[in-house]
């Protein structure tokens, strides 16, 4: 950060020819190590200013879109069902219900599935004075789901299931805030569409 200095000497300088420069060097002395404090203290200020506006500009942004969008679940077809969110597991369960049967030569390993999970249950659609828009599979965040297929020597068959959310930028915002804070901006009225993308942007930095 640079400090400039304006002055206008009319005359003699303001001070006499006996000016005892020994006295004075301490003073300057003082001056310069202010001056490269300062150095350091304003472009902190300044950072702190800018989270502080940025931070206020978030909330009122929130603040809008929580009076003015709804969020409703949006039903699941019949064909939907496997596909429904389901929470995270943590730790792998053994699966006890199978129907049917596994063929003796099917090869043992992983299976897994990724998909569209989102964190606060069903898949949400919203609705506003802009319209109606609808989350669709490729939106929110996402899953892995894990399927692990193992064969003992009497060759019987152990399933055990487990799962994990892809833990993304968006995915860290939206447990941190604990709330959906993503509209919908894919699918639905022109309006609603193109209002969600633009809010979106505007309050979540890291879409």
């Amino acid at each position: 950060m640079a400090i400039h200095v304006s002055c206008c000497v009319h005359g003699r300088p303001p001070f006499s020819d006996n000016f005892d420069t020994l006295k004075v060097k301490p003073f300057f002395s003082a001056i310069k190590t202010l001056l490269g404090e300062l150095r350091q203290v304003l472009p902190m200020r300044i950072d702190v200013s800018k989270t502080i506006n940025t931070t206020t500009t978030a909330k009122i942004l929130d603040a809008f879109v929580d009076s003015v969008f709804e969020y409703v679940d949006q039903p699941l077809l019949p064909s939907q069902g496997n596909f429904a969110p389901v929470d995270e597991l943590g730790e792998s369960v053994v699966i006890t219900n199978i129907e049917g049967n596994i063929p003796d030569n099917f090869p043992e390993g992983v299976y897994i599935r990724n998909g569209p999970n989102p964190l606060f249950g069903g898949l949400k659609s919203t609705q506003s004075v802009f319209g109606r828009s609808r989350h669709i599979w490729i939106e929110g965040e996402g899953m892995l789901h894990a399927l692990y297929l193992s064969k003992d020597s009497d060759c019987k068959w152990t399933l055990r299931y487990n799962n994990r959310h892809v833990e993304t930028e968006t995915f860290k915002l939206e447990r941190q805030r604990n709330k959906p804070s993503f509209l919908p901006a894919i699918q639905g009225d022109s309006l609603a569409v193109l209002s969600a993308y633009l809010l979106n942007n505007s309050s979540n930095p890291v879409v």
